[in-house]
Parts: C-alpha cells; structure tokens; sequence
C-alpha cells in the first residue's frame, strides 16, 4: 500500500471509518488512523480514493492528468522487500480575496484586495509496519495571508509509533496540529469545502498575550475599550488559531468504535503561529488536550473535547509578581459530524475562558454549523453559520451597569465548488459578518480559491 495512503488514514480517523476498512489496513496503517491526527491536507489523487476522500476511478483523464499522475509516480519509491516506502506529494493553493476594511481576521494588508499563493510539500516515510515519519512544507505570504514578500516554513514534523499489534495505542511525537474537535481534520484546501474556517478558528477576541508591546494585566476601563478599536493581529488571540500547529507529544488509538487522544504542547490553543516551534516557547507553561470520540455507525462522530493552559506569551508584559499560571486559557468543546449519500453536516460548540489577570474570568460561547450538498460527481454546496458570543464585566464608565467585554459576531459563509479534474478544483464563497457593536473587521469577503496538485 502506498505511504501516502498511510498517512490519509490519520484524516480518516474521526471521518467515520468503517470497521471493515480498517481491518484491511495494515498495523502502520491501523496506527495512523488510532493516532486522530496527522497531516491533515492530503491531495485528492487516485491513492487518496483508497482512504475515501476521492473516486477511484484512473480511467478516462486527459492528457494532462495523465502527464501529472507519471509526475506523482516519479517521485514514489519502494525498497524491494517493502519494508521502506517514501512518498513526495505537492500541490499548489492560489487564493484571492477581495474586502473592505478593517480587513477580515488573520488578514494582514491596508488594500482593499490580496492575492495569497501557497506552495505545499508533503514527504513521509514508513519504516516497517510500526514507524512513519512525516513532514510538511511550505512557501507562503506568512502563515495567515499577509502582504508580504514569500518565505518557507516546515510546518509540521512528526512520528508516529506503534508499540503494539493493535490501533489501540499510537504514540507522537512532534510538531503537529491540535486533536481538538473535528474542523481541524479538514481545514485544508482539499478537504475543506468552504475556503476560510469557523469564527472560533480565526475571529480575534480582545484578550492579549503579551506579546508585541501589548500587556497582558489590562485595567478594566482599558480592557473593555477594545471592542471599540480596530482588530489587532499583533497583540489578540482567538479561541483557537487556525490548526495550532504546536509541538509536543500525543498518546492515541482506536478501539472498537472509540477513539481517544490525549497531547501535552507546548503552547494552548490560542497561542499565535510564532510560538509553534519547540524554539520559539519553551516548555515552561505547557497546555494538555485531549478529545474522545465514539463512532455509533458508519454515518455519525461525535466527540467531545478539553483544553487547558497557559495563553501568554514566551515573554509576556505582566506586572507585580504575576506569571504565565495567572493568565490560563480553559476550552470545553463538543463536535458531532453526520454523512449520508450527498449530504455532509458538521457542528461544533465551544466554551471558552481567558482568565484575565486582576479582572478575573473572560468567557466565550462559540459554535458553527456546516454543511455540504454533492449537487453533481463534479459539484457541491456548502454552507456555514457561525456565532460567537461573549461575557460581560461590570462597566467602571457611565452608565455603569454590565457590559460585554467584546462584541458579539455572527457570520454567514456560502460556496460553490467545482473538482475539474483528479488534480484540481475551484472554489468561490461569499461570507458576511455581522456585530453588535463597532465594526473591528470586513463585514464582506469574496474569495476565490483554485489548487492545484502535481
């Protein structure tokens, strides 16, 4: 079997796997998929077919399908006894986006448009039925879209270890995305099929970590100020940034129709993509998370997840004798995913809480609900509401009375997509954001969206 197939079979683990497709994996196999999570953008080529996440069918391409499937087979290699495999797969991701601004969040540009090219590489290796070894790379305007000039990074970089003959215990150990919730399995190009992610993922809240001239220990009347002032990427987190691509450990598996992951990194889930590496923060504030999932039948996952550590920074600005355990960050979630025929339905819930320093608890209500209609073989429509709600303080300005720390958001996502061929597809979306309050970000965004695989 090839590695790539491998390595697809960690995607499908919380994507409803039948218990008859697992039995027919071997044990690197059966390890990838107890481990929950992996590198979760996989191309949609005829190997991805075997793991579920395109037709099998290689007959009937054109020339050029044709010209890129040799292309795929040049760059595969395995050792005459089969106990080594490498595969090299690339894809190319071109967005555009047009806005107003404030630009959306995440998005970092005083025009009123960008263009947002990324170049990914994916390399892994098996070793034997108990090793493989993974790594992503990629050239991007900086990890979220940014005006800027193009720089490479190794994004995630990981191993995955099966001590046993059973799926039900995998160890990691790496850089890798979070196990929280399910949206992270597919938050890539080819598997997500809207372009942006869910308010949770990338809506800025008004807390701080510190970093970048911003002060973690806010007064009161400073503090609830923000959510009359323009969105500041330097200085915000989200709930959860993007995948949170941290490092650290994981101990996983699948048993029967369960599943189960429990990490310990080195940066919580909010913590912004800077401090992902082992060198940019240290171990010194470390955040555990974890998330069990049950599988009743071949069309339902549910799950439920925890977070908790610490949100600031490696060198945060706090005062007094204050430190990292005084600023935690608590996130409970639940995520129930549900498939049949063309129809695909996700939903996740989150509560979270910043505990601010001198102010006491920051919470947030967060929740999305998408889904995805296969109009064609060739086209689907998919949707996304999203809400995000927050908690209030006692306000130190007339009128006085309780005030929300932030503003509420809502916002509405719609996308129509086309899969032109086994190695391309486009996307367009239009997504509104709406608030209760000042207006910190692009209430409109139009974005465009075409990959390409070779």
């Amino acid at each position: 079997m090839n590695p790539l197939v491998i390595v697809l079979s960690q995607v499908m683990a919380q994507q409803v796997p039948a218990a008859s497709q697992q039995a027919a994996l071997p044990r690197v196999a059966d390890a990838a998929t107890a481990s929950t999570q992996g590198v979760q953008d996989r191309p949609m080529t005829a190997d991805a077919a075997q793991a579920g996440l395109a037709p099998s069918d290689r007959s009937g391409g054109d020339w050029l399908e044709e010209a890129i499937q040799g292309l795929k087979d040049f760059h595969r290699y395995e050792s005459p006894d089969g106990g080594f495999r490498l595969n090299s797969d690339f894809w190319f991701t071109q967005n555009y986006m047009v806005f107003d601004q404030p630009p959306p969040s995440l998005v970092r540009t005083g025009q009123y448009q960008l263009y947002y090219p990324k170049l990914s590489g994916l390399v892994s290796m098996e070793f034997g039925d108990r090793l493989s070894l993974v790594a992503l790379g990629q050239a991007y305007r900086q990890f979220d879209p940014a005006d800027m000039a193009v720089n490479a990074n190794l994004d995630e970089y990981f191993a995955v270890f099966q001590p046993l003959d059973t799926a039900a215990l995998v160890l990691k150990g790496g850089t890798f995305a979070t196990c929280f919730g399910q949206w992270v399995n597919r938050h890539f190009s080819f598997q997500n099929p809207l372009i942006n992610a869910p308010l949770m993922y990338e809506a800025m809240t008004t807390v701080t970590d510190g970093s970048n001239g911003g002060t973690a220990t806010p007064g009161r009347a400073a503090f609830l100020n923000r959510r009359n002032q323009v969105m500041n990427y330097n200085t915000w987190l989200p709930v959860i940034w993007g995948p949170s691509y941290t490092s650290g450990g994981q101990i996983g598996g699948s048993w029967d129709r369960f599943d189960y992951a429990v990490e310990l990194k080195n940066a919580g889930l909010s913590s912004r993509p800077g401090e992902w590496q082992f060198w940019d923060k240290s171990f010194a504030y470390p955040t555990l998370t974890g998330r069990v999932g049950w599988r009743p039948d071949a069309a339902w996952n549910l799950g439920f997840s925890g977070s908790g550590g610490s949100y600031v920074s490696q060198d945060p600005r706090v005062t007094g004798s204050m430190n990292a355990w005084d600023t935690t960050q608590t996130v409970l979630g639940t995520d129930i995913s549900w498939a049949h025929g063309p129809l695909e339905i996700w939903t996740e819930a989150a509560w979270n809480r910043f505990r601010v320093p001198n102010l006491g608890p920051a919470d947030t209500w967060s929740y999305f609900v998408e889904a995805k209609w296969k109009l064609a073989p060739q086209w689907w429509l998919a949707g996304r509401w999203n809400q995000q709600l927050y908690g209030s303080y006692d306000n130190t300005v007339p009128p006085g009375g309780e005030v929300g720390w932030d503003n509420d958001l809502w916002r509405i996502d719609a996308c129509l997509g086309w899969k032109i061929d086994r190695f391309m597809q486009f996307k367009v979306q239009y997504s509104y954001l709406g608030t209760n309050g000042f207006v910190q970000q692009s209430p409109n965004l139009f974005a465009i969206q075409l990959v390409m695989e070779f």
